[in-house]
């Protein structure tokens, strides 16, 4: 895993001491208010609809605990009304924001670069509180210079998710798990993830049923480029979290490399968890190895001219067991067990040394020497799948999920077993994407963005035109066939993770390339598509680079820009759209046709609710067969 734009200054920031980090759990802990945590208001688990619930709710990064960045059915955005939008509010930040709003009961709630979180009544476009992020890591964990030295910003990048009174995110720097109360800004208590001081928190957390999942990334593949006698030791993880009585707890940990083992590496980075309420599991993608032992890269060595190696035809055979890397998985929430996992690729290792501009060479010159041997693809998953409920659109009309890999591949898999039910190549790959942070899900069609940061030739469907930029497209969910493909419009690229609302995809830029940079250069733009044809509807000129998720709620469209982290600061902004008044044809009042779609995708909802409670009482009902069959033949 690596991404271009949290390299900038590295060698500077990795020449700092190490000496002053601690890797021990903290906990600090201010006035809780009122706060009703677990267990008491454990509620009965229930099967969440497709979508957010009416009432203007944008629950995380994936819009709920699907990670399907579905709007809810009561969101007005349209073909017709996404052309009347016009900014209402907007905050300037120094730097910018690149995550995705919260948005609940008429509140937006964001982290910056600058090290802030941010309650905003958008309404009025009033903050309602701030929390000094940057000031409450160098509380719990001392010095800026030896927080600095990790590599991590004194900021969070990731986009909050609330439980009742409580909100909940993390940390780039140090890693750490932090409840605050909603309504004041007051930190109720901070938890260190994981026991490794390069551990960050990019990834953003997902809550279900008063437990918090967050995983556990870093910043040492960097490390290598800085210093070559760097010694690889990190392993990312899985980790859930409850408050309880006001402290926040470690539940459990599911190490993606088994503790000890000489492999480092298999961070879990990207977009947001996703939960499997009827099988009571969680799921994620996982990154590269950064480094691997002498005789795994034999084995490569001894293996790699074979035909089934090459062409992937069985089972790649230096794969080592219990090292989860490029892969995803499934897993139990009460007690992290894997219930199942795929490895998608190759044994895949690869760090900063492997890139020569990174540590003053130019493109042509030998990597580092901790480069591993046998250089790795660097195929991360860097986004978590996106759970879908089965239906007549899903292949068997099984519950599935769907993800998409940095080479380029996107997956749909069975949820129950984690088999591949189709796999297709939805874009250049490249070493930030192919595809990453995230997908859009509706009833019948996943859209995505490819952002080919290696500029390679591609034909595009079904004009056949050929571009070597950004694209954005989409494929039918049943069986992964492509439904349009449109490039980036001037020759730009996106890291922009698409948002389907109704008709309407809305998506952006990132910026254009230039000629020997190795990220793109703002400003973005902010943009809408037919989602039926991949049709341009509007095109903005924004204010600065757009690396952002974006969130809709009801006739709103919320994102930020600007960018941060390690690499010079780019300033930026919170933006918030609003439709206008323009009426239909027929005269009548422009939400009335909004709302009575609204009030039928929710009757709709409310029967795929029913139908789901249904199927997981079945599914009870064959388990406890199937033991009756067991205890027969025994008997």
């Amino acid at each position: 895993m690596w991404s271009f734009t949290v390299y900038g200054s590295i060698l500077a920031v990795f020449s700092l001491s190490l000496c002053a980090v601690s890797a021990n759990d903290q906990h600090t802990s201010d006035s809780r208010g009122d706060i009703c945590d677990y267990p008491n208001c454990r509620p009965e688990p229930q099967i969440p609809a497709s979508r957010p619930p009416p009432g203007g709710n944008w629950l995380g990064f994936g819009a709920e605990v699907y990670n399907n960045h579905w709007a809810g059915s009561d969101s007005l955005i349209d073909i017709t009304s996404v052309k009347t939008l016009a900014t209402v509010c907007q905050k300037k930040y120094e730097p910018g924001l690149s995550a995705s709003p919260l948005i609940e009961d008429g509140v937006a709630y964001y982290n910056t670069f600058g090290g802030l979180l941010v309650a905003l009544d958008y309404e009025n476009c009033k903050e309602r509180w701030t929390l000094n992020v940057t000031e409450l890591i160098l509380r719990v964990k001392g010095n800026s210079d030896g927080v600095l030295a990790t590599g991590g910003a004194l900021a969070s990048r990731s986009t909050p998710v609330a439980d009742g009174d409580v909100l909940y995110f993390g940390t780039l720097a140090r890693a750490l798990a932090v409840a605050v109360n909603k309504r004041s800004g007051k930190i109720i208590d901070t938890l260190e993830i994981g026991n490794h001081p390069l551990a960050i928190l990019t990834q953003s957390p997902t809550v279900y049923n008063h437990r918090v999942f967050f995983g556990v990334s870093t910043t040492e593949s960097g490390g290598p480029a800085a210093d070559p006698s760097y010694n690889l030791t990190h392993h990312g993880s899985m980790n859930a979290v409850e408050l309880r009585h006001g402290r926040l707890s470690l539940v459990w940990t599911t190490d993606m490399i088994p503790p000890g083992a000489n492999f480092s590496g298999a961070s879990v980075w990207g977009s947001q968890p996703s939960i499997d309420p009827i099988r009571n599991q969680v799921f994620i993608g996982t990154g590269q190895l950064f480094s691997l032992p002498d005789e795994f890269a034999e084995c490569q060595d001894a293996n790699k001219n074979l035909r089934v190696q090459m062409e992937h035809l069985a089972n790649e055979p230096c794969l080592p067991r219990n090292v989860y890397q490029t892969s995803v998985l499934a897993l139990d929430i009460d007690t992290g067990e894997i219930n199942w996992y795929r490895t998608l690729g190759a044994l895949d290792a690869w760090n900063a040394a492997c890139i020569p501009q990174y540590f003053g060479g130019g493109p042509g010159d030998p990597p580092g020497p901790n480069c591993p041997k046998n250089i790795g693809n660097d195929t991360d998953f860097g986004m978590a799948p996106a759970f879908v409920l089965g239906s007549e659109y899903t292949p068997r009309q099984k519950d599935i999920i769907v993800a998409g890999q940095k080479n380029g591949n996107l997956y749909a898999f069975s949820a129950q077993t984690g088999t591949i039910l189709w796999a297709i190549n939805a874009a250049p790959g490249g070493l930030e994407g192919g595809l990453s942070w995230g997908i859009a899900v509706d009833k019948d069609t996943v859209y995505y963005t490819g952002i080919n940061t290696d500029r390679h030739n591609f034909t595009l469907f079904p004009s056949n035109q050929t571009v070597s930029n950004s694209i954005f497209g989409a494929v039918n969910l049943k069986d992964g066939s492509p439904k349009w493909q449109i490039g980036a419009p001037r020759n730009m690229s996106s890291t922009v993770i698409p948002v389907v609302v109704n008709d309407v995809v809305l998506t952006g830029t990132s910026g254009r390339w230039e000629e020997g940079s190795l990220s793109a250069v703002g400003p973005g733009d902010f943009i809408a598509l037919n989602k039926f044809t991949g049709e341009i509807l509007r095109d903005d000129v924004l204010d600065a680079f757009f690396h952002a998720g974006i969130a809709v709620v009801q006739e709103y469209v919320m994102f930020g820009t600007g960018y941060g982290g390690l690499e010079a600061a780019q300033n930026g902004s919170f933006n918030v759209l609003k439709i206008g008044s323009a009426r239909p044809a027929s005269g009548g009042d422009p939400g009335d046709s909004g709302n009575n779609i609204a009030e039928l995708e929710r009757k709709k909802d409310e029967l795929a609710k029913g139908k789901m409670d249904l199927r997981k009482k079945i599914e009870e009902l064959e388990k406890q067969a199937d033991e009756l069959d067991r205890m027969r033949d025994e008997l």
